[in-house]
């Protein structure tokens, strides 16, 4: 029942309730999509990769094994703040299985072969990286790496960081 006051009008304490109680079902019901954006985490993420492709501006044009020791721990840094960014990413929580497609669906339609399960892509594009830097990494400490050896490592780490960049660059919508 309304009772008018003016140009105010007066609900009933039982109709204000039942709005509310409906927008809070509603809100409640909402799912989350994906993972938060973690500002962090994309800032950390793009830090390395300026890393990583320094390194590779440094060893364009191959590798002698005899230097190896030069390179080692800048190898070991690299593959350590990966792994970890690995790691920072896959400690967020998947959304529900069923948003899963939708998610995919999207990302497929932007043009990017991204797969979302249960764990954000950018967690197996940075495992891939670490793979990649690791496998390289004692190609180099065995023999060295001719330029063709290291474009094709560079090459490989390029498309799995796009992949993690534009993941978690998505998550800031």
């Amino acid at each position: 029942m309304k009772i008018k006051e003016g140009a105010i009008m007066i609900r009933q304490p039982r109709t204000i309730f039942a709005v509310l109680a409906y927008l809070t079902i509603l809100v409640s019901g909402c799912s989350q999509m994906a993972p938060r954006y973690d500002a962090a985490l994309y800032s950390d993420l793009t830090t390395v990769n300026v890393e990583i492709m320094e390194f590779f501006s440094s060893v364009s044009s191959g590798t002698n094994k005899d230097s190896y020791s030069k390179r080692d721990e800048r190898y070991h840094a690299l593959i350590g703040k990966v792994d970890a960014l690995a790691m920072q990413s896959k400690t967020r929580p998947a959304p529900e299985s069923k948003l899963l497609k939708k998610i995919n669906n999207y990302l497929e339609t932007s043009g990017r072969n991204i797969s979302f399960e249960r764990e954000p892509p950018s967690v197996a594009s940075l495992e891939k990286i670490s793979e990649s830097l690791n496998m390289m990494r004692t190609v180099d400490e065995d023999k060295g790496l001719n330029a063709t050896a290291v474009s094709l490592f560079k090459n490989e780490i390029v498309i799995s960081m796009d992949q993690a960049l534009t993941y978690e660059s998505f998550l800031n919508r």
